[in-house]
């Protein structure tokens, strides 16, 4: 199609045939703007094309009605198909998870029975070497004690060696002293009678 300067005019004269050009040159306060006298050739050819427009929205609306009714189909097929296959993943996550749970609690129970069996034979050691550990504790104070005597023992052993020793050595020193005073006096005597016998012959 050529655009020549009669569909330009006629195209202008539809655009005034119309409100919008009132419209755009109206002000806030004012009323519409005068219209102009219109030729009958100009309002067929506007009524022509009104007609063309009014089909051609007639068509489209058509068309996108159509488009919205299939793509609200295709909606409601793929919401259910996914509902399905939602229902179907909880009820196979419930049996998962009801088979889990069993056998957590069988788990559980089998660990609470052998925590019971392990605390009492924890028990059960906790008491034997409480025995051994008095067991030990009598018999370390027993032979403390039996050491603790020797001790003493040998300790009073040694004192009274120690003392018969220091009184051996005292009667020692003692009949040496006596030899000593009576070796003396024997020599003072001989000394005496020597003297006695001078003074006797003189």
């Amino acid at each position: 199609m050529h655009i020549t300067a009669e569909k330009i005019k006629e195209a202008a004269e539809a655009l005034e045939s119309t409100e919008l050009k009132s419209f755009m040159f109206q002000e806030p306060t004012a009323g519409p703007l005068t219209r102009r006298r219109r030729s009958s050739r100009s309002t067929g050819r506007s009524r022509r094309s009104t007609r063309g427009t009014r089909r051609s929205t007639r068509r489209s609306t058509r068309g996108t009605r159509r488009s919205t009714r299939r793509s609200t189909r295709g909606t409601r097929r793929s919401t259910r198909g996914t509902r399905r296959s939602t229902r179907r993943s909880t009820r196979g996550t419930r049996r998962s998870t009801r088979g889990t749970r069993r056998s957590t609690r069988r788990s559980t129970r089998g660990t609470r029975r052998s925590t019971r069996r392990s605390r009492r034979s924890t028990r059960g050691t906790r008491r034997s070497t409480r025995g051994t550990r008095r067991s030990t504790r009598r018999s370390t104070r027993g032979t403390r004690r039996s050491t603790r005597r020797s001790r003493r023992s040998t300790r009073r052993s040694r004192r009274s060696t120690r003392r018969s020793t220091r009184r051996s050595r005292r009667s020692t020193r003692r009949s040496r002293r006596s030899r000593r005073s009576t070796r003396r006096s024997r020599r003072s005597r001989r000394s005496t009678r020597r003297s006695r016998r001078s003074t006797r012959r003189s």
